[in-house]
């Protein structure tokens, strides 16, 4: 499959139309709070679930990406080493 049926993802570039992904109204898994004072937001996939990898969504930013994690534990973890951030380019980047 080389596009979601809804357009929503870009899975070259991992980033997510975050305008079309919040519209389908996902399921929120849970969020942190990363090093860079950024407030992350884990979602499943609007039409494949827990099938697909976790999409970190920062709504401040109104950015949404894909990460390459299927589960939230080492995200979310009390060592910070895979914490999700957004960088200037709005690329999302794990860990430091």
């Amino acid at each position: 499959m080389d596009e979601t049926p809804t357009g929503v993802f870009d899975k070259t570039l991992k980033i997510m139309n975050y305008e079309k992904l919040m519209a389908q109204n996902p399921f929120k898994l849970g969020a942190v709070m990363n090093e860079k004072g950024q407030h992350i937001d884990f979602y499943e996939h609007p039409i494949w679930g827990d099938e697909a990898p976790i999409i970190c969504v920062s709504h401040d930013l109104k950015l949404a990406a894909k990460s390459t994690f299927f589960d939230t534990e080492d995200m979310t973890s009390e060592y910070d080493d895979y914490r999700p951030w957004f960088d200037t380019d709005g690329k999302l980047q794990i860990g430091f």
